[in-house]
């Protein structure tokens, strides 16, 4: 660790102790260069670490303040909420990627709310998000509302059907890279989301215009995205 938590509570102190036991994961290996890039590894990723507690801190005692039924103090005898704060470190671990580490505190503090789900759940949902990379995030989030979707993004032009459409031609004016990557690629994003049983409609086919417009979204799928969104705000977009 480099630094201190500034005014540490029970509740801090607790959630670092989440970090301490995973502190330890990278192995020391032999030889001199071997050992200077285990050292430098560990160096960032601790630092890595310490960032993500930092901000996990801060946003706790923002909710603190901001909602009547959330209490701090009241999370270090909360055993799914160590649970989920070890789970999504060890997430946090694995990627660089600041998108899905703000989701991943999101997920956090929702685990921590009066209204979390079960706590098995809770790890089912960090299974998944560990699975997911940002571009899956990003197609589930379209493929719940595909209107606000652009409506969130006005610099994108919407698709304009013919006499029939599909959920390809949707998905690749929302995600323009996909669109370059090809349909194959597209296939295996949606695909993932299927296998996961966050999406229950079909890709291909041909459908209305109104069909395509539609949420493809399940219910758990839904839910998912409740359980990734700022609790001051609701679901990511």
């Amino acid at each position: 660790m480099v630094d201190e938590y500034p005014e540490e509570k029970p509740w801090q102190e607790y959630t670092k102790g989440g970090l301490e036991i995973i502190l330890n994961a990278v192995p020391v290996v032999g030889g001199s260069t071997a050992s200077a890039l285990t050292m430098a590894l560990s160096h960032r990723l601790n630092k890595r670490r310490d960032a993500w507690f930092r901000d996990l801190a801060q946003i706790v005692e923002e909710l603190g303040e901001r909602l009547d039924a959330f209490e701090p103090e009241q999370l270090a005898d909360n055993d799914a909420f160590m649970d989920a704060v070890v789970a999504a470190t060890r997430i946090v671990d694995r990627t660089s990627k600041e998108e899905k580490i703000h989701l991943l505190r999101n997920a956090v503090l929702n685990a921590a709310m009066p209204s979390a789900p079960d706590a098995d759940l809770q790890q089912v949902y960090f299974g998944i998000i560990d699975e997911l990379t940002v571009t899956h995030l990003h197609l589930l989030v379209l493929l719940n509302d595909p209107p606000g979707w652009f409506e969130a993004h006005p610099d994108l032009q919407r698709p304009t059907f013919a006499f029939s459409s599909n959920r390809t031609q949707l998905i690749e004016a929302a995600m323009p890279h996909l669109a370059t990557a090809g349909g194959e690629v597209t296939a295996k994003f949606y695909a993932a989301l299927e296998r996961a049983g966050l999406v229950g409609a079909p890709l291909g086919g041909m459908m209305t215009e109104n069909g395509a417009w539609q949420a493809a979204t399940t219910p758990f799928g839904k839910n998912f995205l409740v359980f990734l969104g700022d609790p001051l705000l609701g679901e990511p977009s």
